[in-house]
């Protein structure tokens, strides 16, 4: 795919780190949201989506959701 070239893991990474939201990372980066979470999803890298999906279950008492363990 083409995105190999254009985003490497390591911006992709930090954007996720920075931003609060996927809209804002991707923006950030240039691309879609979309490509932005496929990304995420391919570098196994945890999106702002992600971060507050497993945010939230951890209060409803929920375990897993996301990639990475941070």
């Amino acid at each position: 795919m083409a995105y190999r070239g254009l985003v490497s893991r390591e911006r992709i990474e930090r954007a996720a780190r920075i931003y609060r939201t996927n809209e804002q990372a991707a923006a950030a980066l240039g691309i879609t949201p979309t490509s932005f979470g496929r990304l995420c999803r391919r570098y196994e890298v945890l999106s702002p989506s992600d971060r507050r999906k497993r945010r939230k279950n951890r209060k409803l008492g929920h375990q897993g959701g996301g990639y990475a363990s941070t």
